[in-house]
């Protein structure tokens, strides 16, 4: 067994990379749980972020998301290192969540497999995957390939624009959102994770939210630092679609960027952030 093929990557279901990625780059995703009512769903697998809506809309009351449990991390990790494999597996920020805390205990029981706390979310912490999937391709080992993404992950930018506030704000995920509570006189606030892996208010817009992705999407783009190499449009959303093809044409200005990743948030990021949420990701130079 080559080098590649005796490596195994792993990621959340937060990583929201789009499913032919996932396929062509031989990513194995462990979804989070999606509680609608009494009712539980796997993440991307038997829940739509449109169920999520719906749900939203006919109960008055927001979804409940759970981390993976050890359990179901170990059923992962076990099967990959029978079958010859070591794994690097990339999880949801710690301070968000306590899948990598979860996956830390499961990895305990294992030699070769290394968990990686991405400090990010959705398509930014996608973007790490993929740099695993990158230094896996070239020949590296999993230890090496763990510790280079772990440098990446203070270099990862994760920011998007909210349309509305409600999910953020009930969900208690954003301390700087309780500051001003929802919807503000008309602010739409543009959450950045940061450094610690939490998120919290980065800018505050006002006008219409046309507007407002477009001004986001500039100033995202106006970052001098960013490696061009690889860049995310992600959205939860009904966002007109001439708007998306008008940000679209935005980041493809100029042939700047060597791959555009289109992606559509999965289920737990749009369970905590609501439809009409738009995003750039990028990691920094």
């Amino acid at each position: 067994m080559d080098a590649v093929n005796n490596i195994l990557i792993t990621a959340d279901s937060t990583c929201d990379l789009p499913s032919d990625i996932v396929k062509s780059r031989d990513i194995e995703i462990v979804p989070l749980s999606i509680l609608l009512g009494e009712d539980e769903h796997l993440d991307g697998v038997d829940v739509t972020p449109d169920d999520i809506y719906n749900f939203v809309s006919e109960q008055k009351i927001l979804p409940k998301t759970a981390a993976v449990p050890p359990n179901r991390y170990y059923e992962v990790f076990e099967r990959a290192v029978n079958e010859g494999k070591k794994v690097v597996h990339i999880s949801l920020s710690s301070a968000i969540s306590s899948t990598y805390q979860n996956a830390c205990i499961a990895a305990e029981e294992f030699d070769d497999v290394y968990v990686v706390d991405s400090k990010s979310l959705c398509t930014a912490m996608g973007l790490l995957v993929l740099k695993a999937c990158d230094f896996r391709d070239k020949g590296m080992d999993a230890k090496k390939i763990a510790d280079k993404v772990t440098k990446l992950v203070p270099k990862t930018s994760a920011t998007f624009v909210l349309r509305s506030l409600e999910y953020l704000h009930k969900g208690g995920r954003c301390s700087g959102v309780a500051r001003f509570g929802s919807n503000v006189l008309g602010i739409k606030p543009s959450i950045e994770v940061n450094a610690d892996g939490a998120m919290d208010v980065a800018k505050k817009y006002r006008g219409k939210m046309e507007a407002v992705y477009k001004q986001y999407v500039n100033d995202r783009l106006d970052e001098n630092r960013i490696d061009t190499s690889r860049i995310v449009i992600a959205n939860s959303g009904d966002i007109e679609p001439q708007t998306l093809a008008f940000i679209k044409g935005l980041v493809e200005g100029g042939d700047r960027f060597g791959e555009i990743i289109f992606a559509d948030a999965g289920c737990t990021i749009s369970s905590h952030c609501g439809p009409g949420t738009l995003a750039i990701f990028y990691i920094r130079r």
